[in-house]
């Protein structure tokens, strides 16, 4: 019995030392630690977890966590788009870990504006271009540096202005009155300026996961620009850029007719006897280059300098950049002048202040209208000079010396040019303040805030010693004056927490702005002769003036939840109430969602050689637009007509209380794939609904109006855009591709009464596009050419209708007045891309990047006037482009018709003879650089230095005839899109450059 029971004490004493044991092991305690990445930069953000635990923490900006577990227990460490890791705790309190990438490219950190998130883990269509990859490009906009490098970003330039920016369109356009440009967001507040140079990163959101947050003016998608910004701690960085260069302009296959060629053209087309009256034989040795007295060389030159900085608390950067653009078009440049300053301190462990200010300080010399167009329209004939190389006055159609002046414009615009000018100059100052409150380790509090304001001034003037279209030998002086001003306040809250496998992020925010335009306009005419820019010393001719003011406020909010860095699901919603429109339909309310799977984290992928990454992601969600210009929901009366030297007030306007935003609805998906570790691919699908258009419906004539505004109508733009990078090969010499490709179809899919209508350029009556149901937004619609009649050299039309407006069976008219308008093809191109390849080898580096264009029509309307068979003898003529050929005789199977004078049988007017197709290839940039080996450099105390040569628009790959086939996709006065006249030609530019940082 003593036995037995001695026997039951060491049982209990025993099991009571394991309980004791066991819980003493499973007493939790604190844990701290870093997470840090490959390159030992702090992993903000990681997720820590306990295994088999709901308990987890979050890594805050440092990378450090803390977290509570027992001492047998494994820690997950992970982070989307690197590889998890397992760490035994073993007892440690400080468990450091070091994070893998998965895939380095689709791991880096994409800006989105309100956030920023990895690239693994986005749900949403967009394309990230760092600073490298846009600045091979010297220019002073960004757009123009964005051309061919994104899928579905189509980008042209309608103008090779200096300091011209370049349109964007991107996934085509979905709206026919309202134009739905994108949306410029800075540093995470909407507008903004900038200067190419201080940009870090840019960042193009296509679909409506990434842009419905900015739902108010989204619709024509959103371009985040992150400026560079310096790190707490880090060590004095100074950096120094310069580039020069010069350009030349580049007329494409445009080329005039010399005196000889004239002359022997309107031969052809005039009267023997007509013809040895007016034009005597001295004429074909009489030959003025007209283009070239117009254009010359240009310079470009840009230097850029920033300090950046910081100690443990404040981080700073200070830049400035100076850039100098001469134009090739004769008294036209460009110049800026643009300061930055961007600082942030450490208030204290928990609040962080970050100051941003910008000045700007602009001028540029426009040209005149009649400047381009002569250039091209005098006649070689004609010398401007006198015989001491002096510009001479012309008014009439004689010389001072009584030689005959032969040009349509009667008027030496080489005169005016020595005297008359167009001069715009433009300051403007903007401050950024934010404000972050980290509250706790996943929640925060951001304060965004921004005041910008900028003015202008703009003088036209004409001297009294020159002759004016418009005001003969009077003389005027036009002044405009712009002050612009505003404010705006984005205030954030977000919140970013795990939970085991679970994880949790999103915020919500309001946000609010005004902003105010003002503009004076006066002008002074009868001007003495003395030259004086003043406008005291004219009579007053007209005044002109406006305040146009704008507001609105907004609620937005996103939240996303992510399983596992597998399973990513994500919603959005943002109200906004804009000025824009009346109080009955102000608010509008633009949600999103959407949703990804990363299948190369599932067991069957994870490992895989081959597929080292694959995201599949899906989107829907609603933007909107409302930029039409503010009240136009209001009556508006005109007050620019005089009547007895009285102000009258016509009325403009009908009101409209409902109207309200025109909506896209989007519909994306996507897939995401990196092979081999070497290839990457992006491929989207999507479908664009552009509903409640902003158009302005025909009403009654009774009414006293043409039109009224209003929300109805809708176009559908469908697409698929393919992004293709890869390392082709890898070592020393090393091989990179960057390739997309977009294909894109709009439809017109209702209008009111589906009744189709025409938009003109200018109040032309043939020159038009179809707004029809069914067929694209730039369908063309006019005349259709069949050519030449072989027999008699007359035009041919087709004719589809009789002289009552019956159809009938087509059939071949002479006669233009019976040609029947009708569609004949579309502005919009078939596809768009881009190309670039990058080798490098020891310090060397070529890059050569291309964009491209298929199968769109452009109407050059320029030949309206070069190209016209004899219909104007006192302008000159094109020469026919390569496969053209002249009508001469019976048989010939001709392009053109035969000259004759005053045209032949209207063969000049509007119709699809002057459609041209206006694809190309074109070599954008070509970039040889080398950067000197660091261990020469660290001996001179500089951690970098690169020089490099560049060649931008070197050469382009086209058929069509006018100067360049890059058009317009915007609806203007006198313009329709796809449409081109007289377009200051883009230019060719070499350069050279040096870049140091030390």
């Amino acid at each position: 019995m003593k036995n037995k029971l001695a026997l039951q004490a060491k049982f209990w004493l025993f099991a009571c030392a394991c309980t004791v044991s066991l819980s003493a092991q499973a007493q939790d305690f604190k844990i701290t630690g870093q997470v840090l990445d490959s390159q030992n930069r702090p992993v903000a953000g990681a997720s820590v977890a306990v295994k088999g635990s709901s308990a987890g923490a979050i890594a805050d900006a440092d990378g450090s966590y803390s977290i509570s577990a027992s001492a047998g227990s494994t820690l997950l460490f992970s982070f989307v788009g690197m590889e998890r890791k397992e760490e035994l705790v073993n007892g440690r309190s400080r468990i450091d870990v070091v994070l893998s990438d998965e895939e380095q490219q689709i791991n880096e950190v994409v800006v989105m504006g309100y956030n920023s998130k990895t690239k693994s883990e986005l749900s949403s269509s967009v394309v990230t271009l760092s600073s490298e990859k846009l600045t091979d490009v010297t220019s002073s906009n960004v757009a123009s540096m964005l051309q061919g490098k994104a899928a579905g970003v189509m980008v042209s330039s309608a103008t090779g202005a200096p300091g011209a920016t370049p349109e964007i369109l991107i996934r085509g356009a979905g709206s026919i009155t309202a134009q739905a440009t994108p949306l410029y967001v800075v540093d995470g507040i909407i507008g903004g300026t900038y200067n190419p140079n201080d940009v870090e990163t840019l960042t193009v959101l296509k679909d409506a996961a990434a842009t419905s947050l900015y739902g108010s003016s989204a619709a024509g998608g959103v371009i985040i620009i992150t400026t560079k910004h310096a790190k707490y701690g880090q060590k004095t960085v100074v950096d120094f850029k310069s580039t020069f260069g010069r350009k030349t302009a580049d007329n494409g296959h445009f080329a005039l007719m010399n005196a000889e060629s004239l002359f022997a053209f309107q031969k052809a087309a005039m009267s023997p006897a007509l013809f040895e009256v007016n034009r005597p034989v001295k004429l074909k040795r009489q030959n003025f280059d007209w283009i070239d007295a117009a254009f010359s060389p240009g310079y470009v030159q840009n230097y850029y300098l920033s300090v950046a900085g910081g100690a443990p608390n404040v981080a700073y950067r200070i830049s400035g950049d100076y850039y100098d653009e001469d134009g090739t078009l004769l008294s036209t440049s460009y110049k800026r002048l643009n300061i930055r300053s961007n600082v942030s301190a450490k208030l204290t462990e928990r609040l962080t202040l970050k100051t941003d200010i910008t000045y700007t300080h602009s001028r540029n010399n426009n040209y005149l209208w009649y400047t381009l167009e002569d250039a091209y329209k005098n006649m070689p004939w004609d010398n401007p000079y006198d015989e001491n190389g002096e510009a001479v006055f012309i008014n009439s159609n004689q010389r001072p010396d009584g030689a005959m002046w032969y040009g349509n414009r009667k008027m030496n615009f080489l005169h005016s040019n020595e005297y008359n000018y167009d001069s715009f100059t433009g300051n403007s100052i903007m401050g950024d303040l934010t404000l972050t409150w980290n509250i706790l380790d996943w929640l925060s509090f951001e304060s965004r805030n921004r005041a910008a304001t900028d003015n202008g001034f703009q003088k036209t003037f004409i001297d009294p010693r020159t002759f004016d279209i418009e005001w003969k030998d009077r003389g005027t002086n036009t002044e405009y004056s712009t002050i612009n001003y505003s404010v705006g306040t984005t205030n954030l809250l977000s919140a970013k927490k795990a939970f085991g496998l679970h994880a949790l992020d999103g915020f919500v925010g309001f946000e609010s702005g005004y902003w105010s335009n003002r503009y004076t306009s006066a002008t002074a005419i009868d001007l003495p002769l003395v030259g004086l820019p003043s406008l005291s010393i004219g009579n007053p001719h007209q005044v002109g003036g406006s305040l146009v003011e704008g507001s609105g406020i907004s609620y937005l909010g996103q939240l996303q939840y992510s399983y596992d860095g597998r399973y990513i699901a994500s919603a959005s919603v943002r109200t906004d109430a804009a000025s824009t429109f009346g109080p009955d339909n102000r608010w509008g309310t633009f949600p999103a969602g959407s949703l990804a799977w990363l299948a190369s984290r599932e067991s069957f992928l994870k490992g895989n050689a081959v597929v080292t990454f694959l995201k599949v992601r899906g989107s829907f969600g609603v933007t909107g637009n409302s930029n039409i210009g503010q009240y136009r929901y209001l009556s508006s009366y005109s007050f620019t007509s005089r009547y007895n030297d009285v102000t009258g007030a016509l009325p403009v306007n009908l009101p409209n209380s409902m109207l309200g935003w025109e909506s896209a609805w989007m519909s994306n998906a996507g897939v995401d794939v990196a092979l081999l570790k070497r290839i990457t691919l992006n491929v989207d699908l999507y479908s664009i609904d552009n509903k409640d258009l902003l158009l302005n419906v025909p009403v009654s004539a009774s009414s006293g109006y043409e039109y009224k505004l209003q929300n109805i109508g809708s176009v559908r733009n469908r697409g698929v855009e393919v992004q293709v990078s890869s390392e082709n090969i890898k070592g020393d010499f090393t091989w990179t591709t960057d390739f997309n490709i977009a294909f894109n179809r709009n439809a017109v899919m209702s209008i009111p009464n589906a009744k189709p209508f025409t938009q003109s350029a200018g109040g032309s009556t043939m020159l038009n596009q179809i707004v029809e149901e069914g067929e694209d937004i730039f369908t063309w619609y006019m005349p259709k050419w069949l050519g030449v009649d072989p027999a008699t050299g007359s035009p041919m039309w087709e004719r589809t209708k009789d002289d009552s407006g019956n159809p009938i069976a087509p059939e071949v008219t002479n006669d233009y007045a019976k040609a029947t308008p009708q569609k004949v093809g579309k502005a919009s191109p078939l596809f768009t891309g881009g190309l670039m390849n990058t080798f490098a080898y020891k310090g060397f580096a070529l890059s050569v990047t291309c964009n491209f264009l298929y199968k769109n029509l452009i109407y050059n309307y320029g030949r309206e006037s070069f190209d016209i068979d004899g219909a104007s003898l006192d302008i000159n003529q094109m020469e026919l482009a390569e496969g053209w050929s002249r009508w001469e005789k019976p048989g010939d199977n001709a392009t053109h018709p035969k000259p004759m004078t005053n045209g032949n049988s209207n063969a000049h007017k509007t119709s699809s003879r002057y459609l041209e197709d206006g694809s190309y290839f074109r070599i954008r940039n070509v970039t040889l650089s080398y950067a000197f080996p660091k261990k020469w450099m660290e001996k001179v105390k500089i951690s970098n230095l690169r020089i490099y040569v560049s060649a931008d628009n070197l050469y382009t790959y086209t058929e069509y005839s006018g100067m360049d086939p890059e058009v317009s996709y915007q609806m203007a006065a006198w313009s329709l899109p796809g449409m081109q006249a007289f377009k200051y030609p883009l230019s060719k530019q070499f350069l050279g450059g040096i870049e140091l940082t030390f």
